[in-house]
């Protein structure tokens, strides 16, 4: 520790000679007045700006200054005169010529010698006078000053701490005692109603002006004749019976007596003569003495300390100087004695602590606890140090049998070695130690629950079981990112322990473990769910085809439910499935429908899909499950449906030999129909004797344009109903009827056997007969139409030859108003006419294209001269249609309007 005093440069002030009276700085902010009434504040950021005011109250030139008190925020000043006067001084006002200065008249009397003061806010202080009063004063009233304690001798020290985060605590010392209160409560009530938790009487101290009794951070501090008392009001018990006493023999000699005491964290201050003594607080030795710079004249006063700083301030004053006494590296050395007298954890919260030092402090602790057998904070301290090898303080806590205490030593140790770079191998070793001994743990738990027969314990291991479980994986989670995985899972496993092996994979996302896992313990329920979860497709395909065939139902819902999947690359396990499927189903009762998943899953890829992921594979292997299915054969339609609606996709010859090979005869009708392959479509269903799928390929739409054909196979289809059927007038009914017209009782007559009687033919022989007359008549009756029609035409023309259109003498044209007759013009039946050339000029502003088009096309060929003009041609465009009433008019509705600007300006007023 250093300890230096430095002189304030005040040579500025020309009066200060033996002048000063009182120095006080709280707040960073320095206030010291002159005996003559001066006084002077500073503000210690800024040292350079100084505020000096004149205190005009003193009523006579005997009349001096003679102690000042600065309030903690430094915002309020008490001055105190030999006249026994008392002002209260608002700090904020000096410098602006209207300083706020209150009187306090009621403090100002007889006998009222204040010598003391605690500040308890702004406005309100407690103080001690020598004739033995306390008095609590609010400075915002002249006569407010309210007795609270009355003593025989003077009140040397009084101090009432209840700021936010101290211990509560009050203290007077008054002649040869001091009284200690606990828990305090406001100062008037606690020193008139409550009594102290503790009083001490010591020698009786001479009588002085100065202050006696500080108090900082939890310690007090108190001289006495023979000495200085202090200690610490943390203790809840014993507060003064523990203090320590510090005798003034245990000092280096002096003539002088110790006249003021202040408190640092660990050191005492002592003010004796003109030097300072600094005291360790720890084994009361002097850690420097120093001697302020002073005339022969010169006299120390008192020691100032502004506790409002960290670390704090301390100042000394004397009648013409005042000084700063500057502690630094207070904390140095003290962890030895902190570490002595057994305060580790004070030891460690010191500043600047080296890493070796701190290492030293906490084996010392570990040493102290292990010795308290109080294994597991011990192990803590150890894990913390790196003084002590891992293997020594392991085989140390191994011999207590204590697993909690090595673990806890290994965990801490594991927290250390993370903070240190290049301590890779340290910290995997560490890690799957500790992972080795959760398992052990685990270990010895299940056999003690095993063998456990009483329902309470077993309760309690069962509870210790959770415990560890919830210990490993809040030790997983917090170190997840530094653990080896690998050997972590082979920790696991060769301790057997499933269960915490799925856990750590869960934790660290290793679905394709917790899959593969679930799926060798045949519980398809979680590996579905963990699939599910990640949509892994390299899962999905790996695993397919034992989820299908072991639970198809719930695999193929969780397919369905990821978007991603490629239903091409399922293509080989659906169809293991299938093969499966038919295997097991076929011998059962057909009666009863057995869904086929597979076929399920592919029919809704291809309803829900884009069909960019979906190739003809998909297709060819949904129509081969249907037709090479079981249950096949009488579900015919549903596959003739799905081809129809999904055809193109798919490989219909693959489809027509699938149809052979599964003799699903239907489907291949419909097939050899859709290739076009009409006559071996309804051979093959004459062959097979479905005949009314045949008669179905003969009334195909397709073959609407394809007369010779139809008859053809309608042709096909009577020979085999003739030879089928008994009853020949039946067969020839029926094959007329169905075949629409397409073939009549002549067709058929080649069909017939030789044998074959007329009477079979004769109905509908008569029936043919009388349709031929009809038709010959429906024709004769068109032609007289037509003549009619014909004759209609030529007369109309006749009258349009003939019309006309009256023009009167005057009329105008319709376009420029100007009189018709002067030029060639057009006269249209709804009455309009217009000049030649403004037909033309209408016709060319409208928007009717094609006919501007021709139009401009005749004038362009009339000007190059290229050939002569068709006027018969340019008559018939412009008579085409009236340019007013037709839609030549009316499709320039959304056109503007267009205004002749010589009309507008004329219209102008």
């Amino acid at each position: 520790m250093k300890v230096a005093i430095e002189h304030v440069q005040l040579q500025f002030i020309k009066e200060i000679e033996n002048n000063v009276c009182s120095l006080q700085v709280e707040s960073n902010v320095m206030c010291f007045a002159l005996k003559t009434g001066h006084m002077f504040l500073i503000d210690l950021e800024t040292p350079s700006n100084v505020i000096k005011y004149r205190f005009t109250s003193l009523s006579s030139p005997q009349e001096k200054l003679l102690k000042v008190w600065m309030d903690p925020s430094a915002t309020t000043l008490l001055l105190k005169t030999n006249f026994a006067k008392y002002y209260v001084l608002a700090v904020e006002s000096l410098g602006k010529g209207n300083e706020l200065v209150t009187p306090l008249k009621k403090l100002s009397k007889k006998n009222r010698d204040v010598i003391t003061v605690t500040w308890q806010g702004k406005y309100e202080f407690v103080c001690g006078t020598a004739e033995g009063k306390v008095y609590i004063v609010n400075t915002q009233s002249e006569n407010s000053a309210t007795k609270a304690y009355s003593s025989p001798n003077s009140i040397d020290g009084l101090e009432f701490v209840n700021s936010p985060g101290a211990e509560q605590c009050a203290f007077l010392a008054t002649g040869h005692t001091l009284r200690y209160w606990s828990n305090p409560k406001d100062p008037l009530t606690t020193l008139t109603e409550l009594p102290p938790s503790e009083t001490e009487q010591f020698e009786e101290i001479e009588q002085a002006s100065s202050r006696k009794l500080a108090f900082f951070n939890d310690t007090f501090a108190w001289t006495i004749d023979s000495g200085t008392i202090f200690g610490t009001v943390k203790r809840s018990d014993n507060v003064l019976k523990s203090a320590t006493v510090l005798l003034n023999v245990e000092l280096p000699a002096s003539h002088h007596r110790v006249k003021d005491v202040a408190l640092s964290k660990y050191h005492l201050l002592l003010l004796r003569g003109s030097e300072i003594l600094v005291i360790n607080k720890l084994n009361n030795e002097v850690v420097t003495q120093k001697t302020t710079w002073n005339q022969g004249n010169e006299k120390i006063l008192e020691l100032v300390v502004d506790y409002s700083q960290s670390p704090p301030t301390f100042w000394c004053y004397s009648t013409s100087n005042i000084y700063e006494i500057v502690l630094e590296e207070e904390s140095k050395g003290i962890w030895r004695l902190l570490n002595k007298f057994g305060k580790y954890d004070e030891a460690l919260k010191l500043p600047d602590l080296a890493p070796a030092e701190k290492d030293f402090i906490l084996e010392q602790k570990g040493d102290y606890l292990f010795s308290k057998k109080d294994f597991v904070e011990a192990a803590r301290c150890y894990g913390m140090s790196d003084s002590a090898t891992t293997a020594e303080v392991a085989l140390k806590l191994m011999k207590c049998s204590d697993f909690i205490a090595l673990q806890t030593f290994l965990t801490a140790k594991l927290s250390t070695a993370r903070q240190k770079k290049g301590s890779i191998v340290q910290i995997t070793l560490l890690s799957d130690w500790i992972v080795w001994n959760f398992m052990q743990m685990l270990n010895e738990v299940d056999e003690s629950i095993s063998s456990e027969q009483d329902d309470h314990t077993l309760e309690t291991w069962r509870s210790k079981k959770e415990h560890i479980g919830k210990e490993l994986m809040a030790f997983f989670k917090k170190n997840l990112e530094i653990l080896d995985r690998d050997t972590v899972y082979q920790i696991m496993s060769r301790q057997n322990r499933k269960l915490e092996v799925l856990s750590f994979a869960r934790l660290i996302n290793d679905y394709k473990f917790v899959l593969s896992y679930w799926i060798r313990s045949k519980n398809w329920y979680e590996a579905l769910k963990v699939l599910a979860l990640t949509q892994d497709l390299e899962c999905v395909y790996k695993y397919a085809t034992i989820l299908l065939i072991n639970s198809p139902d719930s695999t193929v819902n969780t397919w369905m439910q990821i978007r991603d999947v490629n239903p091409c690359e399922l293509i080989s396990p659906l169809l293991t499935y299938f093969a499966n499927f038919q295997k097991t189903h076929s011998s059962l009762d057909s009666s009863r429908p057995v869904p086929n998943y597979a076929l399920k899953y592919l029919k809704w890829c291809i309803q829900e899909l884009d069909a960019v992921k979906l190739t003809p594979i998909v297709y060819n292997t949904t129509i081969f499950m249907m037709i090479a299915g079981f249950d096949a054969k009488g579900r015919e339609s549903e596959i003739i449906e799905f081809i129809e609606e999904h055809s193109g996709y798919f490989d219909s010859d693959f489809v027509l030999r699938l149809s052979i090979k599964f003799k699903r005869f239907k489907t291949c009708i419909y097939v050899y129909s859709w290739l076009r392959l009409y006559e071996e479509a309804v051979t093959l269903a004459i062959k097979m004797d479905l005949l009314d799928d045949a008669k179905l390929v003969a009334s195909s739409s397709d073959l609407d344009g394809n007369s010779k054909v139809r008859r053809k196979l309608w042709l096909m289809i009577a020979q085999r109903i003739i030879k089928q059927q008994n009853d020949t007038k039946q067969a020839i009914k029926e094959i007329l009827q169905d075949s629409n017209g397409i073939l009549g009782i002549k067709d058929l007559l080649p069909l017939f056997e030789e044998f074959t009687t007329i009477a079979n033919v004769k109905d509908e022989l008569i029936k043919g007969l009388e349709r031929h007359n009809s038709t010959m008549a429906h024709v004769s009756h068109e032609i007289e139409n037509s003549i009619k029609i014909k004759k209609e035409i030529v007369e109309d023309i006749e009258t349009l030859k003939a019309r006309f259109q009256l023009v009167e003498p005057g009329a105008s044209c319709d376009c420029c108003g100007r009189v018709l007759q002067t030029r060639k013009f057009y006269v249209f039946p709804c009455g309009h006419s217009f000049h030649t050339d403004c037909l033309v000029r209408e016709i060319l502003k409208s928007t009717d294209h094609a006919l501007r088009s021709k139009i401009e096309s005749i004038q362009r060929s009339a000007t190059k001269g290229m050939t002569s003009v068709n006027l018969k041609e340019l008559d018939r465009l412009l008579s085409t249609k009236c340019c007013l009433c037709s839609d030549i008019k009316i499709n320039s509705i959304d056109e503007p309007l267009e205004f002749d600007e010589s009309e507008r300006q004329a219209w102008e007023i």
